[in-house]
């Protein structure tokens, strides 16, 4: 056959299907085009095709495939059809000949084990090997006797046979290897044609405009306008042992796979992993689907996965189809909104916003997907979720704010132990296993020390030891990375702690080690410097929603009245946004600005409109605490804050700056910290700032004072020395003059103990008056009424460098920050040293 009786069948100036070249170029390769596409026309069949000669040589199979060699299926030979037609998926409109819906159902390459090809299929008796998605391995065409059209389709016994009874696979594999559709979602979605120059773009039936129902949505709540923002990082769930009870919380699948945040503006798209990293070339697919939204300017979030056969996401799927290895269909679930239309939606109820999304999203889109939820019983849901073999659950408070964090508003119950480890180790093969034996791995604790917990030497292909095997060898390293010593680790290679994996296990040992570990794959999105071991939280009954009609609710129910004032103009932050950054840093600020007197910084309209407050007035929120300190004429009561609640009752107040005195109200009269306050003068380089603190860290080590450096939200640094409560607050105003003093005397190009701006040109005012009865310096942590909304920030003493940008963070940058380091001060409130008076005089 040749493509005239296919081109004599058809009528062009009506059939939408190709015409075919004429002049056909030879193939040098002995890989050949193969391809089978699920047909329905007047009869369900699986038109079977081969390249061969420069065509398709066709035969349509009513029953499909089969991989069990005991059974033949009936081929029958059709008409050769063009090349162009082994990519077709879509529509042959009715009336036309084979009109029906086409399904590519498998595509690969065959290899003929007869050296002549041409000649095997005209004997009838072609031999060959299939390397498609579906099919693979020994199959053989057969052509019966004294009839042309009547073939047998036969697979071979090989590695790739399976009894029918065990597996049908038409059954098991019923889905498009293009688009992951079936034939009815072919049908109903798409309209993919035939015209006079070739195959036309994907066509909505019916074209919606979907984003003008979505506006219409959004004006309804009369937000303030707010630029597109340049960073965005997701909230995380936390981690805990039985999903919560109750109405106020809607449930979605956990799902396995990437989380990206997209970014799109018109036809600019781009996908950001949660660590900020722009990972956009590789999911064109994901890129060109929300290009065709036709959104104006968008942030959404969710997971890009890969579903197996029975639609379940697969990482390891998502992980070979990365790395080019398999060519399977990503698809993105879409669970959240946080920016649409000049608008920021973070504010809003999550239900809110997914109304929004869910207008956003075009109706059996198979590659943007709506994350649907259920409400109702936590339990329940989890139970079947766990039955189907899902991963687990995301249960979400469905009136929660967004919070770039990890918070108790989203919980995550998992129904299989799964978490990431950090690869410290490897040991050295047995047997038939290459590259390596087993891999050590580790989490991080509090303290920032890695601490083993076993190994993995299960769950790797020969592809993924080659791989990881590469990296090793990239991070070998003599020093040993663990706290302590793991057991039987003598011949152990180590390796820096830079790679994360992935591990399946059945449960923890009363020592911390992993049972059953099986590996699953690298996560190249996570820093190792957040990987500790996941434990799971006892749901607390107050835990409750954050945010109700115009007012919001932290998770402690304390009531923030208008959340929608904007305190920092040009950064566009909102009281709100104040208290979800307190509400999230909680654990790292509370340590240095509880039990101490407080004096406030308070700016009710904006930064640009401030008072100091350092007593209790009437009408002071009750979470404020006074307490009586002898001032000059008289008994005054000063603020401080014994918890989070406290903090909060700051930020209602309009409190952007914490300034907490160097002693605790238990002993007022005895500070435990010392402030050094660099503040540069005009024309004096951040690197000599810099230079400064490292010298006077140097000459307090000469005392065997450890010395701690954070940036002030402004130009300067504080060097912060933590002391036992031993001396009072004379003596150490006396001490830190005198040592500033000394360096002033030694360095007198350099430094000044003065005020004066005068003699402060080109020079860097060291001011040790922190340090007496009644002064302040500002928290760690706390904001500043500056603009831009710049934080005090704690830092290990290595980060300092010679560019100021590395070390400025802002309100809305440092969160991200501490999610991905360990404490720099962590070991301040451990340090118990002296100040030994006597040996500085």
């Amino acid at each position: 056959m040749t493509l005239k009786l296919y081109q004599k069948k058809r009528d062009f100036d009506k059939t939408p299907e190709p015409k075919g070249k004429t002049k056909l170029k030879k193939k040098s390769s002995k890989k050949l085009l193969y391809l089978i596409q699920k047909h329905a026309a007047s009869h369900l069949h699986y038109d079977f095709r081969l390249e061969l000669s420069g065509v398709l040589k066709s035969w349509a199979v009513p029953k499909g495939p089969c991989l069990d060699p005991l059974v033949k299926r009936l081929a029958m030979h059709v008409e050769d059809h063009p090349l162009e037609y082994g990519t077709f998926e879509g529509i042959i409109p009715k009336g036309q000949y084979g009109g029906g819906t086409v399904m590519l159902w498998d595509q690969g390459t065959w290899i003929c084990e007869d050296k002549n090809p041409k000649a095997a299929y005209e004997k009838g008796h072609l031999t060959f090997n299939l390397e498609g998605k579906k099919l693979k391995g020994r199959w053989t065409l057969i052509r019966i006797k004294n009839d042309n059209r009547t073939w047998l389709l036969i697979k071979s016994k090989d590695d790739y046979a399976k009894l029918l009874k065990k597996y049908d696979v038409t059954l098991e594999e019923p889905r498009s290897v293009v688009s992951n559709q079936s034939l009815e979602e072919i049908s109903e979605h798409y309209t993919k044609v035939w015209g006079s120059k070739g195959l036309e773009k994907s066509k909505l039936k019916k074209k919606i405009d979907y984003t003008q129902e979505a506006q219409k949505k959004v004006i309804t709540y009369h937000l303030p306008q707010s630029l597109f923002p340049k960073e965005v990082y997701p909230q995380l769930a936390t981690l805990v042992n039985k999903p919560p009870l109750g109405t106020s919380w809607l449930h979605e699948i956990k799902l396995d796979g990437y989380r990206f945040i997209a970014f799109v503006q018109g036809k600019n798209v781009t996908l950001r992993t949660r660590r900020g990293h722009d990972w956009t070339a590789l999911f064109p697919n994901i890129t060109q689907a929300l290009m065709e939204l036709n959104i104006s300017a968008a942030v959404l979030d969710g997971e890009i996965v890969v579903l197996d056969k029975h639609q379940h996401s697969n990482f390891q799927l998502l992980q070979n189809a990365i790395k080019g290895k398999d060519d399977q269909i990503f698809v993105y679930y879409l669970f959240d909104l946080i920016y649409y239309d000049h608008f920021n939606l973070s504010n809003l109820p999550l239900v809110n916003r997914k109304e929004i999304l869910k207008l956003l999203i075009p109706p059996k889109n198979l590659i943007l997907r709506y994350s649907e939820h259920l409400m109702g019983d936590g339990q329940v849901i989890f139970e079947k979720a766990c039955a189907l073999q899902l991963e687990g659950i995301i249960s979400k408070n469905k009136d929660s704010i967004y919070k770039q964090v990890r918070t108790e508003n989203w919980l995550k119950t998992k129904c299989i132990k799964r978490q990431e480890f950090i690869i410290a180790g490897y040991t050295q093969p047995r047997g038939k296993r290459s590259h390596f034996g087993a891999l050590l791995l580790g989490t991080y604790n509090k303290q920032g020390e890695l601490i083993y917990n076993g190994n993995v030497g299960t769950g790797f292909t020969e592809s993924s030891l080659k791989e990881i095997n590469t990296l090793l060898t990239q991070y070998k390293t003599p020093t040993m990375p663990f706290k302590k010593k793991p057991p039987g680790s003598s011949t152990a290679t180590w390796i820096k702690p830079a790679l994360v994996a992935e591990i399946e296990f059945s449960n923890w040992t009363d020592e911390g080690y992993l049972r059953h570990p099986s590996f699953k794959g690298l996560r190249q999105d996570k820093s190792p410097k957040t990987i500790y071991r996941e434990k799971p939280h006892h749901l607390r009954t107050e835990i409750s929603p954050n945010s109700k009609k115009g007012k919001a609710m932290t998770s402690s129910s304390f009531k923030l009245t208008h959340p929608e004032k904007i305190l920092y103009p040009e950064a566009k932050v909102t009281k709100l946004d104040l208290a979800t950054y307190y509400e999230s840093i909680m654990p790292w600020i509370l340590p240095y600005i509880t039990n101490r007197p407080l004096t406030i910084v308070r700016c009710p309209e904006n930064y640009h409109q401030c008072f100091y407050q350092k007593h209790i007035t009437k009408g002071t929120p009750t979470a404020l605490y006074g307490i009586d300190i002898k001032e000059k004429t008289k008994t005054e009561k000063s603020i401080y804050i014994k918890n989070g609640e406290g903090l909060l009752a700051l930020v209602q107040l309009g409190v952007l700056e914490i300034h907490p005195w160097g002693s605790r109200i238990e002993k007022v009269e005895y500070p435990d910290m010392i402030t050094f306050d660099l503040d540069p003068g005009e024309k004096v380089s951040w690197q000599r700032v810099v230079d400064a603190a490292f010298l006077i860290r140097d000459y307090l080590k000469q005392f065997k004072l450890e010395s701690f450096v954070k940036t002030t939200g402004g130009k300067g640094l504080h060097v912060v020395i933590p002391i036992r409560p031993e001396y009072q607050w004379g003596d150490i105003k006396n001490f830190t003059h005198a040592f500033v003093e000394f360096l002033v005397q030694s360095h007198p190009a350099e430094y000044v103990s003065k005020m004066t701006k005068i003699k402060r040109v080109g020079k860097i005012y060291i001011d040790y008056l922190r340090n007496q009865r009644g002064s302040t310096a500002i928290a760690a942590y706390s904001t500043r009424a500056r603009k831009g909304a710049p934080v005090a920030t704690p830092l290990e003493w290595d980060e300092l460098t010679s560019n100021r940008r590395d070390v400025e963070y802002t309100l809305k940058t440092l969160p991200k920050r501490l999610a991905e380091i360990k404490d720099p001060w962590r070991r301040f409130f451990k340090v118990k040293q002296s100040l030994r008076l006597k040996e500085f005089k």
